[in-house]
């Protein structure tokens, strides 16, 4: 026979289904006519619907208590459906629907208002793909137990045009809303029955901006699909409230651009198994820092392709991705802070969110991190406890390309603020892998102000679990002047002019850094004195005399040795002390310093004298050649000389000293007599056959009473007599003494200045203010100090 319904209001019979519905029916009419065959025979009644065609129009659906639809669609028709109620069979012919309108939204508390319009309703992409439970065996007795036959609904056609969907988020701090439209979804062959595949063709604009395609074969029973996916310029500003809690940036523009299959499948260990190949990219991306309201990051293009991105197992496989035209902003807020580090909201730094990986050494893993640990393997169906490394070694970039980056840095902490850009920041990283025999070669370059080229390469492998570095990097003639901001407030001085370059080799092997850090400073000048309370006191105008060559340079190699596993290790501290050591070398001990350089070390700092004497003996020389060296390759550095003397054992070298002195002036007469060249007296040597007579040549000629015989005649003594006689009879006052330290004094500035190596205004005697110099262990007190200035 055949039935025909016209004008059945939904909302009349509203009764009849109330009980298991959570909407209202707020409208809605439907038409119904079918042809239809029944037979009741001895096994059961057999009944089927043939060429059945509905027809719902008007259809309105709220929420109780809502004043607005939750679905609205104007016009749905079926057509030419079988139902075999004998098979649990149906067969559509034809689904049409069109300009509908669905609201979809998610409440602060996480439910769906989709989700609870049918009691006990819960529907999300994770069920949809999710394979039917296999039925029991055997039921509580121990019966095998046959499953009764599911019903099987195949639809051959389906046509939906027209379409809009309202989309709202309350649960994020800031409601989302978006807007899909321009909906058409046409279908063939879709089916609950097992292996069966679908056609789908979806096209859809996203706030009116953006639109996407689907086009492909789609499977429910097992999940299977290849769908071809094109995204094209979908505004992503609309998703800033997901993240506006957990980063203090504002993201002002950006578009998300896809090309693609993605294919889908399952296994029973894995589950549902994704895969994307294709390409995608975020262009026009830019962001403005909350706090300075100022921009923190864009660029222009994010480029990926070459994609092969899988979930179940995760694997990342990706030909290239090319950053071009970006521009960063780095700037240390007048607090101290910097604006990077304030990017992260407290509520999730507080949550212990890291930037660092942490690894639990095994056995000490917390209830939590247990617990962690094995829902992930529920979720991925994997027990083996070395999936970690599995996920690590698929993980593959081959290469990174950077092109046209600007990082402008402002600092405005130091008074007067300092600004700097490092302008054409380009370069790649090639082979990027996880595998732990795979390094990346790394290429990249830019400029500071448009002068001073920066240049890092060398091989890294950032991704596998021991980290390896083998990095060169190379910066060269930075203008200095422009960090007077900085060189007034920590070392005391403005910068008149200096060029500042750096070559640094870092190796990172098992956690442990080798870092070599080779610093070169060219024509570095200090200008004014700064007053700043931050200022250190420790002698920086003699630290760069000690540095600085002749040519104006200074070169220092600052290597650091650590292991970075080690909490109190740091490289920047142990620079910056390495940077503090030689500030105080250069205050305690400048000469130690001077002769690391040149030999001689803190011997330099002084030279001794024999007792009276102010003669340079050999080794004295070759210490003075060595001061004289390091002078000329120094020509900052400002030489004192302070002579000083032994009271009791120069005294009694000065004795000696003017003894022989007397004897010495006796041959010279002679030597003088004989027409012959006359030398110093100091010069002059008095052979041992020689020493009696010209001692008695000398005692004659002392003015100082002489033991005479019975007839008034002086007496011939023997030398011992002669010579007690003399040194009894010459007296050392201070004045020779202060006289000595004078002379050995001059004596040293006379060599040096006569080396033709130092100027002579750069050489100063200094008045002592005692005669006897401090007391220094191992030192003798006849000897001449130094000092640097």
């Amino acid at each position: 026979g055949t039935v025909e319904v016209k004008e059945i209001l939904l909302k009349k019979y509203s009764p009849y289904y109330r009980e298991n519905i959570l909407f209202d029916v707020h409208d809605g009419a439907l038409d119904i006519k079918t042809h239809y065959t029944y037979s009741n025979d001895d096994k059961a009644p057999v009944m089927q619907l043939n060429g059945l065609e509905a027809g719902l129009n008007s259809l309105r659906l709220r929420r109780i208590g809502d004043e607005k639809d939750v679905i609205a669609i104007p016009v749905t028709t079926v057509k030419d459906t079988v139902v075999d109620f004998e098979k649990k069979d149906v067969l559509i012919g034809g689904l049409y629907s069109q300009k509908g309108i669905i609201n979809v939204k998610r409440f602060k508390d996480g439910k769906w208002n989709l989700g609870s319009l049918i009691k006990g309703g819960e529907w999300s992409l994770r069920n949809l793909l999710k394979k039917p439970a296999a039925p029991a065996g055997k039921d509580q007795k121990g019966k095998a137990v046959v499953p009764e036959k599911p019903w099987q609904i195949t639809l051959k056609s389906l046509l939906a045009e027209g379409y809009g969907i309202q989309f709202e988020d309350a649960q994020p701090s800031e409601p989302v809303t978006m807007v899909a439209d321009r909906i058409k979804l046409q279908e063939e062959n879709l089916s609950t029955i097992a292996n069966t595949k679908a056609k789908v063709l979806l096209t859809c604009r996203i706030n009116k901006t953006g639109s996407v395609s689907v086009n492909g074969s789609f499977g429910r029973n097992p999940v299977t699909g290849n769908l071809k996916v094109n995204a094209k310029t979908i505004d992503i500003a609309p998703f800033q409230p997901y993240f506006t809690d957990k980063v203090k940036i504002i993201v002002t523009d950006g578009e998300v651009s896809a090309k693609g299959s993605v294919l889908l499948g399952y296994s029973k260990v894995a589950g549902v198994q994704v895969t994307y190949k294709g390409e995608a990219s975020l262009t026009k991306f830019a962001s403005v820092d909350k706090i300075n309201a100022e921009d923190f990051l864009k660029w222009n293009s994010l480029y990926f392709s070459g994609m092969d991105i899988g979930y179940a197992p995760l694997s990342v496989n990706i030909s290239e991705v090319a950053l071009t035209d970006f521009y960063s902003r780095f700037i240390i807020n007048p607090d101290g802070t910097m604006n990077v580090q304030n990017i992260v909201a407290q509520e999730e730094e507080k949550a212990g969110v890291k930037v660092a990986a942490v690894t639990v050494p095994q056995g000490m893993a917390t209830k939590e991190n247990q617990s962690q640990d094995s829902k992930a393997k529920v979720r991925t169906g994997d027990a083996s406890a070395d999936k970690k490394d599995t996920v690590q070694k698929m993980i593959r970039v081959e290469k990174f390309t950077l092109q046209g980056g600007t990082v402008n840095f402002s600092d405005h902490y130091i008074k007067p603020n300092y600004s700097a850009n490092f302008l054409e920041i380009g370069g790649r990283v090639t082979g990027l892998s996880s595998e732990e025999t795979r390094m990346a070669d790394v290429d990249l370059r830019g400029k500071l102000d448009n002068y001073a080229p920066l240049e890092i390469s060398g091989k890294i492998n950032p991704l596998r679990e021991d980290l390896y570095v083998d990095l060169k990097v190379d910066f060269r003639d930075m203008d200095l002047s422009p960090v007077t901001p900085y060189s007034g407030r920590y070392a005391g001085y403005t910068i008149e002019k200096g060029k500042l370059s750096l070559s640094l080799q870092y190796l990172i092997v098992k956690k442990k850094l080798d870092a070599q850090n080779r610093v070169f400073l060219d024509q570095l000048t200090l200008g004014d004195k700064v007053d700043s309370p931050d200022a250190t006191k420790l002698p920086v105008k003699l630290a760069i005399a000690l540095l600085k060559n002749r040519k104006g340079e200074i070169e220092l190699n600052l290597p650091v040795t650590g292991q970075l596993d080690d909490p109190k290790f740091s490289l920047g501290s142990v620079i910056i002390k390495i940077l503090i050591n030689l500030l105080v070398k250069a205050a305690t001990s400048p000469f130690a310093l001077l002769g690391a350089i040149f030999g001689g070390g803190e011997e330099l700092s002084f030279l001794d004298f024999d007792p009276g004497s102010h003669s340079l003996g050999e080794p004295g020389i070759k210490k003075l050649d060595t001061l004289v060296k390091a002078l000329h390759d120094r020509p900052a550095l400002k030489l004192e000389i302070e002579g000083h003397v032994d009271l009791e054992k120069d005294k009694e070298g000065l004795l000696q000293y003017l003894f022989h002195k007397k004897i010495k002036a006796q041959k010279l007469k002679e030597i003088v007599k004989a027409g012959k060249t006359a030398v110093p007296v100091d010069e002059v040597k008095i052979e041992g056959s020689e020493y009696p007579k010209y001692l008695k040549m000398a005692y004659k000629a002392e003015k100082f009473p002489k033991p005479r015989n019975f007839i008034g005649i002086a007496k011939d003594l023997p030398v011992p007599e002669m010579e007690k006689l003399m040194l009894t009879h010459i007296e050392i006052k201070d004045d020779d003494l202060r006289s000595l330290a004078s002379q050995r004094a001059l004596t040293v500035k006379d060599y040096i200045i006569k080396s033709g190596e130092v100027e002579q205004e750069r050489v100063f005697l200094v008045e002592p203010k005692t005669l006897q110099p401090e007391k220094k262990e191992k030192l003798r007190d006849s000897r001449v100090d130094f000092r640097l200035k």
